[in-house]
């Protein structure tokens, strides 16, 4: 008996632990939001993170990567100057996320001279760490679905940069559940990734 009580005290706490760090990064997210209208300072980069690859011939699209897509496409027609850094991994076999953004954005009329990839990426962690690498000095704004917008402004912050961001739209029936629990657990991990580094 003395064991089970425990064991539920544990799990509270840690459920406890994982909504009050879920809430902290809402709050630093909606603090750092902007839109496709807003006036963007001179030497400003754009950040796409990936979302995994489209399939523009399949029964379930990516709406996570169709959303980024578009609003990046949108940003770009308002603001063409801005250079758009598109993020993400290679598994060398199957699909290339950068690659694979590329190719839709010069389909939605986005001047290929302003795109750069990176390959290299695995998570979000790695991309953020990517940029202040190679543009810690320039301003940046992301683009990605709120829930995963607020986890990479969040740790733009925690890592010094000037970071700004834009909603792209998700699934047009509503946050899956599996993505809410996953965005939980990925925000325990980037608040661990923060402090190992």
């Amino acid at each position: 008996m003395i064991l089970v009580k425990s064991a539920l005290t544990l799990t509270t706490l840690l459920l406890l632990v994982i909504v009050i760090n879920y809430f902290s990064f809402e709050q630093c997210g909606r603090s750092h939001l902007i839109d496709v209208d807003s006036d963007i300072k001179p030497g400003t980069y754009v950040l796409v993170p990936g979302a995994g690859r489209d399939y523009p011939n399949g029964r379930r699209p990516n709406y996570f990567f169709l959303g980024r897509m578009s609003k990046t496409a949108e940003l770009h027609k308002s603001q063409p100057q801005l250079k758009i850094i598109l993020s993400g991994i290679a598994d060398g076999h199957h699909y290339n996320e950068a690659i694979d953004m590329r190719k839709d954005l010069l389909l939605r009329g986005v001047d290929s001279t302003v795109m750069v990839l990176d390959n290299g990426s695995a998570d979000t962690y790695e991309t953020i760490r990517m940029y202040d690498e190679h543009y810690k000095h320039n301003p940046v704004i992301i683009i990605s679905q709120k829930e995963h917008l607020f986890r990479a402004l969040w740790l733009a912050e925690k890592t010094g940069l000037k970071a700004e961001g834009i909603i792209a739209d998700g699934n047009p029936y509503g946050t899956p559940r599996w993505f809410i629990v996953r965005e939980m657990l990925a925000r325990m991990k980037a608040r661990y990734d923060i402090l190992m580094q």
